[in-house]
C-alpha cells in the first residue's frame, strides 16, 4: 500500500504553539505509512528544526500584507510533489489554501483551529462557513475551541474532530541537578519560591495582569522570586516593571528561552493569566515538569488543569485573584508538591505527543480512504468530500 502524502501548510515558522505542533507532527508521523512535507507563507526558526530532522520544507517568503502578490507562487510550491491531504494551520494559511484549491489536484483538505479567537474577526468565521464544502475535517485542539468555532462559523458539530495538543512529556521530567544549578544562577535562596511565566509578551497572554499580580505578591511576601521568559510587543512594559519596586532585584527577564524544560526545572509555580487560548502548551509542559499551575478559567487552561488538583484556576483579567492564588501556593510547599506530582500524571495520561500523532494518523487514513464515518475522541464525524 502506498504512503499517504500529507502537506502541512502554515502561516509562518516562528517557534510558537501551532508551529511547534506542526514540527512534532511532521517529524513523528510513521514514515512507513505517511510522507510529510511542510510549506509556509513566512519562514522562521522552526523551518531550520524541520530541515535538520529531514523534513522537506518550502517557504513562500511573505513578510507582510505588502507581499500578498507572492501568494501567486503558492500553487507552484504545492504542485512540486503530489499531495493526498493538504492540512492547514492558522487562518492565513487556510485562507490561501482554500483560494488556491481550484488550481490544484489535491483530493482532501483538513484544517486545524488552534485558538478560540476572542478578537473581533467575523470575516474569518464567515469565510470558514462559506468555503466549508472544500474541507473534509475541521480539527480543534480542545473542546472549547470546537464550541467557540462552531458557534461563530455556524457549522454543525459533526464537522469537527477534537485532537488535544500534545508534548514530549519525557523531555520535561524533573531534573534535580538542573534545578539546583539554575536556582543558583538566579540567586534563589533556601526556602524561596520561584514563580515563572513562559510565553509571548502579548495582551492575549494577560501580561499586564501578570505584572500587577506579581507586584502584589512581592509586597506581601519576601520569600518569592519571579522569572519571565518570552518575546513580544509588551517587552518594554515588562522591562520597565522589573526595574521598579517591589519587583526590582527580585524578578528576572530572560528573553526568549529555547530550553523550556531547563527553565521549568527551576520553577515552583507557573503563572498563566491568558485572556484566550486553545490548549496552551506552556501549561501542559509545566504539569509534565511537576510544576503547579495558576491559570485562567474559560480560556482552554481548564481542559489542561484539574482545578485544585494540578493547579488553581482564577478569573480572566483579575490580578487580585491571581495574586491570592500565587500567594497561597507560595505559602504551602506540600500543596505545591502534591499538585506537581498530580500534574505529571495528568500530562502523561492526557497530553503525550504520541497519542496526538496516533489520532492524526487515524484521521488521515480515514480521510484518504473516503470513509463515510469515523469515530474519534468520542465523536462520530461524518466525512465531507468536496464536490
Amino acid at each position: 500500500m502506498s504512503r499517504i502524502r500529507v502537506c502541512l501548510l502554515l502561516t509562518e515558522l516562528r517557534p510558537c504553539g501551532a508551529e511547534r505542533m506542526v514540527y512534532q507532527l511532521a517529524t513523528r508521523l510513521d514514515r512507513s505509512r505517511f510522507e510529510a512535507r511542510v510549506v509556509a507563507l513566512r519562514g522562521g526558526e522552526v523551518g531550520d528544526w524541520l530541515v535538520r530532522a529531514g523534513v522537506d520544507v518550502r517557504v513562500l517568503g511573505m513578510r507582510g500584507k505588502r507581499d500578498a502578490h507572492r501568494l501567486a507562487g503558492l500553487p507552484r510550491l504545492l504542485r512540486e510533489r503530489p499531495i493526498d491531504i493538504l492540512h492547514t494551520h492558522l487562518f492565513h494559511a487556510d485562507f490561501a489554501a482554500r483560494l488556491t484549491l481550484p488550481l490544484l489536484d489535491v483530493p482532501h483538505l483538513v484544517h486545524t483551529v488552534h485558538v478560540a479567537e476572542r478578537r473581533w474577526r467575523p470575516w474569518q468565521f464567515a469565510f470558514a462557513r462559506l468555503t466549508d464544502p472544500l474541507c473534509d475535517r475541521v480539527v480543534c485542539v480542545s473542546r472549547g475551541v470546537r464550541n467557540h468555532h462552531a458557534a461563530l462559523a455556524h457549522l454543525p458539530p459533526h464537522r469537527y474532530v477534537v485532537i488535544p495538543n500534545g508534548i514530549d512529556t519525557a523531555a520535561f521530567a524533573p531534573d534535580p541537578a538542573a534545578r539546583v544549578s539554575l536556582r543558583g544562577q538566579w540567586g534563589v535562596g533556601e526556602g524561596e519560591t520561584v514563580v515563572a511565566f513562559v510565553g509571548r509578551l502579548d495582551p492575549q497572554k494577560g501580561v499586564d495582569v501578570l505584572l500587577r499580580a506579581f507586584d502584589e505578591v512581592a509586597r506581601r511576601r519576601a520569600d518569592v522570586r519571579f522569572v519571565l521568559a518570552g518575546e513580544g510587543p509588551l517587552r518594554g512594559l515588562v522591562e520597565q516593571a522589573l526595574q521598579r519596586d517591589p519587583l526590582r532585584g527580585r524578578a528576572r527577564y530572560l528573553g526568549f528561552v529555547r530550553d523550556v524544560p531547563a527553565l521549568l526545572a527551576g520553577a515552583d509555580v507557573l503563572a498563566a493569566p491568558s485572556r484566550w487560548e486553545g490548549l496552551p502548551l506552556a501549561t501542559v509542559e509545566a504539569m509534565a515538569a511537576g510544576v503547579a499551575v495558576v491559570a485562567t478559567r474559560g480560556t482552554g487552561h481548564e481542559e489542561a488543569v484539574a482545578d485544585g488538583r494540578t493547579g488553581v484556576l482564577v478569573p480572566i483579567g483579575d490580578p487580585g485573584e491571581l495574586a491570592n492564588a500565587l500567594d497561597g501556593l507560595a505559602a504551602d510547599g506540600e500543596r505545591r508538591k502534591a499538585m506537581g506530582l498530580a500534574g505529571r500524571v495528568r500530562a502523561r495520561e492526557c497530553f503525550d505527543i504520541a497519542e496526538n500523532v496516533r489520532r492524526h494518523e487515524r484521521l488521515y487514513e480515514a480521510v484518504a480512504g473516503g470513509e463515510s464515518r469515523v469515530a474519534d475522541g468520542g465523536l462520530r464525524i461524518a466525512a465531507r468530500r468536496r464536490p
